[in-house]
């Protein structure tokens, strides 16, 4: 992205919802299958799914640290 265009309104909901939902998504999935077999390695996954989500929220906020609207 160039430093003289400023990113659209959809730009910001493309960048925050798809890492979210994607995460969220795959929290609910190793979620529901640790509680369900809490001996099969899950919780490893839910535990590297729920960084992942931490860590696109805090690529989005740095992306657009800097943005003035």
């Amino acid at each position: 992205m160039n430093k003289d265009k400023k990113p659209m309104p959809k730009h910001f909901l493309l960048a925050f919802l798809i890492p979210m939902l994607f995460g969220k998504l795959m929290i609910l999935y190793f979620g529901s299958n640790y509680s369900a077999y809490p001996d099969q390695g899950y919780g490893k996954w839910l535990a590297g799914s729920i960084c992942f989500t931490l860590l696109m929220i805090a690529r989005f906020l740095w992306k657009y640290r800097n943005y003035e609207d």
